[in-house]
């Protein structure tokens, strides 16, 4: 990760001019380990962001919004009491160290003026946000309380002198990170920002950055210069200063984190599901074999009642000559009844097998309908872009009863369906669906007599719908809807994906079918290597 201690420099150089002389006007606390000061500067009003949490420790000015808890935590309301509209009168860094310290000038409850010291310790699973009071080096508290039974050599409580922590492994005095090093060695030229030999950059204000992302459109660093490791590996974007930088490489970071874990979250418990109708699909599978066998208990039923002189009271078995094929065949009796009563009995397990077997197949096909849905259901979390598409998906798994509750406050309105779409070069439209209800949307709601379906064969994944408008596509249309197809399934990974394409007039809805479940008829199959339309379509 780029926030070492030479990117904690060059933001605070961006933002120290209006940040020494601002008045703190609001305190929140949005995270456990997230801090947000609102205030205002020469150059209007801003807002401080003091994260502290291990993945995204940092000091920067931010324009993304955060939630302001109902309840204000402990240390919010402490920092409210103490430094809530007092002026920061300094700034700077400890050295080259991922430590910014905060100098105020406040007043106490007797109306004296006091200074206080803000210090951010920003230092992955270390960091840390302590306040101080500035004239005898003591700890008010901190936003994480470090005992003795934590750390042997450095606590961080009430009271306690503060000390700095121990000296970092870094690169070298300036503070340079692992990646920021890796950037020197591969041939970034920092000289154009920093000037070493003053320990000063170049310019003064907002920083020119770049952000670092993957195919997957996840990011992977950042930095104020160009970081020539990532070269032709990682798509590079640019911003106006640092601040904008880390603002967009650690909202997109953060929510595609969460859409990972969601989506994990989801694919976990559709596993589980897949399991246990998979199991019972076996248990099925083994009952409709017994009921195979039902009709040796209709021939011993039979033969009983034809050589009923031959069981005497209390037998156990009898032995009979089949007159089906002259083979011998031994009778099990239950000793306690009748040799007719027993050949009764025999006859009612023949009926009751036979008529099981019935009831059997249809629950049989009802669970391989049950396999198939939740099968699409993964297939459709793993293409998922948004957290909202993975809640569409567990809403639908509500509604089709396989979630059995989902708590009001995370129960979220309808949204209107709002498939994925792709403009071809042709001008020609691709509609994709996010779940299966969008499926169906696209398909039964939206979908023209003269439009073309699109689905892999065998193969779980998203509806996609080529929107013609009368028109007749080209080869190069049908073979890009094709792949998109192909791209949104669980083939997404393989190449040679077979995608079945069929006009929508017919694609069927079977009565009572489950979301995103159809039939369809006079189809083809293409085989394409899947595509990602984000890259492939401009």
């Amino acid at each position: 990760m780029a926030y070492d201690g030479f990117m904690a420099a060059a933001v605070l150089h961006e933002i120290k001019d209006s940040l020494c002389g601002a008045k703190i006007e609001k305190i929140t606390q949005p995270e456990p380990d997230r801090i947000v000061m609102q205030i205002r500067t020469s150059e209007g009003r801003k807002k401080l962001l003091l994260d502290v949490s291990s993945p995204g420790a940092r000091v920067q000015y931010t324009e993304l919004e955060q939630e302001n808890p109902a309840v204000p935590p402990v240390f919010c309301m402490l920092l409210r009491k103490h430094i809530q509209g007092g002026r920061i009168t300094d700034a700077r860094q400890h050295g080259m160290e991922r430590i910014t310290e905060l100098d105020i000038e406040t007043v106490n409850e007797m109306g004296y003026s006091v200074n206080k010291r803000l210090i951010a310790e920003t230092m992955g699973k270390h960091s840390n946000l302590i306040l101080l009071d500035a004239e005898s080096g003591k700890i008010i508290d901190s936003i994480k309380r470090i005992s003795i039974d934590v750390n042997r050599v450095r606590q961080i409580l009430p009271g306690m002198p503060y000390q700095y922590p121990p000296t970092g492994n870094l690169a070298n005095s300036m503070g340079f990170g692992p990646s920021t090093q890796a950037a020197i060695e591969a041939g970034s030229d920092i000289s154009a920002v920093f000037d070493e030999s003053t320990g000063l950059f170049r310019e003064k204000g907002p920083l020119k950055s770049f952000v670092y992302v993957t195919q997957d459109n996840a990011p992977k660093d950042f930095h104020i210069f160009r970081m020539m490791q990532y070269e032709d590996v990682y798509q590079e974007t640019e911003f106006s200063s640092a601040c904008s930088a880390m603002d967009w490489f650690y909202s997109h970071r953060s929510a595609t984190n969460r859409i990972a874990q969601r989506s994990a979250d989801l694919a976990k418990h559709t596993g589980s599901l897949i399991d246990k109708y998979l199991l019972k699909k076996q248990r099925l599978l083994e009952e409709i074999k017994k009921a195979d066998d039902a009709d040796i208990y209709r021939l011993k039923g039979e033969l009983l009642n034809a050589n009923l002189h031959l069981a005497k009271p209390g037998d156990r078995s009898v032995k009979v000559i089949s007159y089906y094929d002259g083979s011998q065949l031994t009778i099990e009796l239950d000793e306690k009844i009748s040799a007719a009563k027993n050949a009764q009995n025999y006859y009612k397990k023949y009926a009751k097998l036979k008529s099981s077997r019935k009831e059997k197949e249809i629950q049989l096909a009802e669970c391989e309908k049950d396999i198939d849905y939740l099968n699409s259901v993964q297939a459709l979390a793993q293409s998922a872009e948004s957290a909202e598409v993975i809640d569409s998906l567990r809403e639908e798994l509500h509604e089709q009863g396989y979630l059995r509750a989902i708590s009001k406050t995370s129960r979220k309105k309808k949204n209107k369906p709002s498939p994925r779409r792709y403009t071809l070069a042709s001008g020609l439209e691709v509609l994709v669906g996010r779940n299966n209800t969008e499926n169906d949307y696209i398909t039964f709601r939206l979908g023209q007599k003269t439009d073309w379906w699109f689905h892999t064969k065998d193969i779980h994944g998203s509806h996609v719908l080529l929107v013609c408008n009368g028109a007749d596509p080209s080869p190069e249309d049908m073979y890009l809807a094709a792949s998109i197809a192909a791209w949104y399934s669980k083939g997404k990974d393989s190449q040679n994906v077979p995608v079945d394409y069929a006009p929508v007039r017919y694609v069927k809805k079977p009565n009572g079918a489950k979301p995103g479940m159809v039939i369809f008829t006079n189809n083809g199959t293409v085989w394409v290597d899947p595509k990602d339309p984000e890259e492939n379509i401009k």
